[in-house]
């Protein structure tokens, strides 16, 4: 039976932290324009419009999968490193 050892979280790097929240702000001014801009031109989802909010929504979702990524590698624990491991043994035999 295989045995985890539970140990202590390695430190969060501090850098990753910054970057997701300068992402977080990113997010938040795309959709601010996509909110602004729908809402103050009457006649914003029509024509060329809906390409230049089709990329601005296209970046939200861009920079929510870099935020996942970000925190799936930097936040989420990965147990299967700590797992203990039997000793390998090797049984010496003269050749012949």
């Amino acid at each position: 039976m295989t045995r985890l050892i539970r140990s202590d979280f390695p430190l969060r790097p501090v850098s990753v932290s910054i970057a997701m929240w300068a992402l977080a702000i990113a997010v938040l001014f795309f959709a601010g324009l996509f909110v602004i801009v729908g809402l103050t031109i009457p006649t914003a989802f029509t024509g060329n419009e809906q390409i230049a909010l089709g990329v601005w929504m296209g970046m939200i979702f861009l920079i929510l999968a870099v935020m996942l990524d970000l925190y799936r590698r930097h936040y989420v624990p990965d147990e299967l490193i700590h797992k203990k491991r039997r000793p390998k043994i090797v049984l010496r035999r003269e050749f012949r």
